[in-house]
């Protein structure tokens, strides 16, 4: 068997190959091969690591187990199961105090799979340790952690890191605490993260957590209809640049969006589709997007279109939306949103008036500067009144403008 054709031969049609290059990577304890195949793991099929994971749970003997102590070394979120759930296969005291003693003394890479088993094995020798690595900078870890604790019912740190939220003024302390929050996968925290999530810098990151970790119908009991609204406007908001397009069937967009459009349907939700249709259209029309997307996703990406495109939409009320829109940044984004892909210059002039009106703040102020600047109506807007902005920045940004 050539070590160059590694992946190739554990991936492989041919059962017999791919369960032959399984048992050898155990019992030549191949760290090599075991880190390439983990650096390779998002190139490989779903199906095909479920696969592997399962062919090489039935190679691992009692004899053999030091092995899995070798290859934990080397963290994988993708085979994190190849490592704990062959651990958990031979759960014993002796087996644990190991564990627990490699949990106290690992690497941070072993702490992590540590962690992940005693949310299978509840050991309460465990709790201590993993109350400590809780706060690890090292996300696997620290999200085990939450994991465990959570299968333990130990909700001792939840109101510690409610606390980092929303008081700590380092906002990646903040994030590491909503990581953990969401690991912790309790529904009642839902609502919870949703709200302090929307006044943070990562809450796009946050929001997209949140979607990986929990159904739309779950979201739908938790959150309140507009809550809800203002969820999916985020989601909508980030594809393609912070969210990839390829996680539109596991993200339920169509659900969401099937959802919108019949239930307590609105203005705001009329914005929100009107972007969806305007960029799903222009990601399935446009092969740089969607090259590389597979089958499923692709036709998931038609369905999306083709019900957008059954929408009646239409594009009035504007102006009392301006007004109504005034304390929720995320509403008032959308609406410019539309007036800005749509070229409503009818509206510009309202637009001109809430900034020469002061009514805006100075994100919504820029945001309504860089929609005039496209429609070419800069003009609409009083200079002067830019020249006295206080923050210096926000003043040369929307001055370069002119």
């Amino acid at each position: 068997m050539s070590e160059n054709n590694f992946i190739k031969n554990i991936t492989s049609k041919d059962l017999n190959l791919s369960k032959n290059t399984i048992k050898n990577l155990i019992y030549s304890v191949n760290i090599e091969q075991f880190s390439e195949l983990c650096e390779k793991a998002d190139f490989i099929f779903p199906f095909l690591k479920e696969r592997i994971i399962k062919d090489f749970l039935n190679f691992v003997k009692n004899e053999n187990l030091y092995t899995i102590f070798e290859f934990s070394k080397i963290y994988s979120y993708d085979f994190e199961d190849l490592i704990v759930l062959s651990w958990v296969k031979f759960a014993c005291e002796d087996l644990t105090d190991e564990i627990l003693e490699l949990f106290e003394n690992g690497s941070d890479e072993q702490k992590a799979y540590c962690a992940k088993y005693f949310s299978h094995v509840k050991d309460t020798l465990s709790l201590e340790l993993l109350r400590k690595y809780a706060y690890s900078d090292y996300e696997p870890l620290r999200n085990n952690c939450a994991i465990a604790l959570s299968g333990f019912g130990d909700v001792s740190i939840i109101d510690e890191m409610k606390n980092v939220i929303d008081n700590s003024d380092d906002e990646f302390k903040q994030l590491s605490a909503f990581q953990f929050l969401i690991s912790y996968n309790s529904e009642k925290l839902i609502e919870y993260i949703f709200d302090a999530s929307l006044n943070n810098p990562f809450c796009a990151n946050i929001i997209s957590l949140l979607k990986n970790n929990y159904s739309f119908q779950t979201l739908k009991k938790e959150l309140s209809f507009e809550k809800l609204q203002t969820f999916f406007a985020i989601l909508i908001d980030n594809y393609p640049e912070n969210i990839t397009l390829d996680t539109i069937i596991q993200f339920e967009i169509f659900e969401f969006i099937q959802y919108f459009k019949k239930e307590n349907y609105n203005q705001f939700s009329e914005n929100i589709l009107l972007i969806a249709k305007n960029k799903f259209s222009e990601y399935l029309n446009n092969d740089i997007y969607s090259f590389d997307l597979d089958k499923d996703t692709k036709i998931e990406l038609k369905n999306i279109v083709d019900t957008l495109s059954e929408v009646e939409f239409k594009l009035q009320d504007f102006e009392s939306q301006m007004n109504s829109y005034l304390n929720n940044e995320i509403k008032f984004e959308f609406l410019i949103n539309v007036i800005k892909e749509f070229k409503l210059e009818s509206y510009c002039s309202d637009l001109a008036n809430l900034i020469n009106q002061e009514k805006l703040n100075n994100v919504l102020l820029t945001k309504c500067a860089f929609v005039l600047k496209e429609l070419n109506k800069l003009e609409l807007i009083n200079k002067e009144l830019i020249e006295n902005i206080q923050d210096e920045n926000i003043k040369a940004l929307v001055l370069s403008l002119f």
